[in-house]
């Protein structure tokens, strides 16, 4: 493939240094071979999916373009949540990093490794929301505007949603916890794009 496609990318962490973890995750996506950031949503609090016996989500969306086949670009993918030490316990279970292509293009992929459009997304306030603060606009693939989708979203998780902001912690400098730091290296990374 010669032509960039758009992509976009669902992250998550709820292990660690969750915000760290997604700093660093969203530079080695800037960094992969023939793909560059284009734009990213806020940091955004989430309730787990599945077992609730886990910490909350740290959750953002990643608009990339890219020359990489989408199977190709998965791989990718894969090896920078090895990168942050991601285990596979249990399935929708705690993680360092989770990175799921959401969609890639106008394209669509069915098959044991890749399924794209991602079939959950509808149902996800941790994609959803993200993502309609890049692209207010954006049409699912069923020729659904997203924003017209966000009623339907589950009301647990509409309550539970909550954007992170940089400025979160008034103390400024040196003396900022890592987290802090964290979500004011994601807020300016942002802000460079």
């Amino acid at each position: 493939m010669s032509e960039a496609v758009k992509v976009y990318v669902g992250m998550g962490s709820n292990l660690g240094n969750s915000k760290q973890h997604m700093v660093d995750a969203l530079k080695e996506l800037n960094e992969l071979p023939d793909t560059r950031v284009t734009a990213c949503s806020s940091l955004y609090s989430t309730r787990p999916v599945g077992p609730q016996d886990q910490n909350y989500f740290i959750n953002a969306v990643v608009e990339l373009e890219t020359t990489r086949e989408a199977h190709e670009l998965l791989h990718m993918l894969f090896d920078i949540e090895n990168r942050h030490h991601r285990l596979r316990l249990r399935h929708w279970g705690e993680r360092t990093m989770d990175l799921d292509i959401l969609y890639y293009g106008d394209r669509s992929f069915n098959d044991d490794e890749l399924k794209v459009p991602h079939p959950e997304i509808l149902n996800r306030a941790f994609v959803v929301i993200p993502l309609l603060e890049i692209d207010p606009e954006f049409t699912h693939s069923e020729n659904r505007r997203l924003k017209d989708t966000v009623p339907e979203l589950p009301e647990i998780d509409m309550k539970a949603i909550r954007r992170l902001s940089h400025m979160e912690n008034k103390r400024y400098g040196r003396n900022l916890h890592p987290e802090q730091r964290a979500l004011k290296a994601w807020f300016k990374y942002r802000m460079g794009l």
